[in-house]
């Protein structure tokens, strides 16, 4: 298995750093090469959307958020720049179904999509963040997620045809269904999560985060408790550092796993806080 993260559409918010306390956001996806077919998680911004914004994401909001609009960002331009078929992503991965998560959908017909069903119910229900333009094309939607054994407490489900080491994980808050991706490398003991749009910004885990981002978070929500609460569950496992977590608008990840320590080889070294962390 190899995990590439990738920015699938710039954020150049109006404000940038001294607002929002980053001089831009991404559009972060995953792109899983199995033995033998390629996985994303998440598409942001796609072909058709650079080439149509206005009915696929709306005016308001690509002046709102900034976005850039490069082709080469899009997610089938990322795949190909890799040396990979952009015909052997076989499978596409939901976090949520807002605008900027499911644009690049219409560049991988052929995929089957997997959602949990919150998710897939919103988008056939025309909820409120569903942009019509970018379903369109006619969703290839997967069989329903399975339950699975809880992960920290959360719930989980395994997807139709994908390995159980690939599983979604309620992270509820920010939309109906809104779920992280939980992938599992057993052979080298990682993990790594993402969490969505759970997190905008890293320091919404020590709540320190500029208050636009509190506002934006809070305005985009669909259940406010059920979002600290996921959020609080992300700031305990930032502080284990035991997963690596990332989310899908700050470019910098949230939590980067921590390296298990060797043994210290000084002489009456008891890994007192003056020892520098090995490298």
């Amino acid at each position: 298995m190899r995990i590439h993260e990738l920015n699938c559409g710039t954020l150049d918010v109006p404000g940038g750093e001294a607002v929002f306390g980053s001089p831009r956001f991404v559009c972060r996806c995953l792109l899983i090469e199995l033995e033998d077919r390629l996985v994303a998680v998440d598409t942001g911004i796609g072909l058709r959307d650079v080439e149509s914004p206005g009915p696929r994401l709306g005016e308001d909001w690509v002046a709102q958020v900034g976005a850039v609009l490069d082709p080469a960002e899009t997610l089938i331009a990322r795949v190909v720049a890799l040396g990979l078929d952009p015909r052997d992503v076989s499978d596409v991965v939901l976090t949520h179904h807002h605008r900027d998560h499911v644009g690049g959908l219409a560049d991988f017909p052929a995929a089957r999509v997997h959602a949990t069903a919150a998710c897939r119910s919103a988008v056939e229900a025309g909820d409120g963040g569903v942009v019509p333009a970018q379903w369109a094309h006619g969703v290839r939607w997967a069989p329903a997620p399975v339950p699975a054994d809880r992960w920290r407490g959360q719930e989980s489900w395994t997807l139709d045809g994908l390995p159980a080491s690939l599983r979604l994980v309620a992270l509820a808050g920010h939309s109906p269904g809104h779920a992280g991706v939980l992938v599992e490398d057993a052979p080298r003991g990682r993990e790594l999560l993402h969490v969505g749009d759970a997190v905008h910004h890293r320091a919404q885990l020590t709540r320190t985060a500029p208050p636009a981002v509190e506002a934006f978070a809070a305005a985009a929500q669909h259940d406010e408790t059920a979002r600290f609460r996921t959020q609080r569950l992300l700031a305990e496992l930032a502080g284990e550092g035991a997963v690596r977590l990332v989310s899908s608008h700050d470019p910098v990840p949230l939590c980067r796993r921590r390296a298990a320590r060797p043994p210290c080889r000084r002489r009456r070294c008891s890994r007192s806080a003056a020892c520098p962390p090995s490298p």
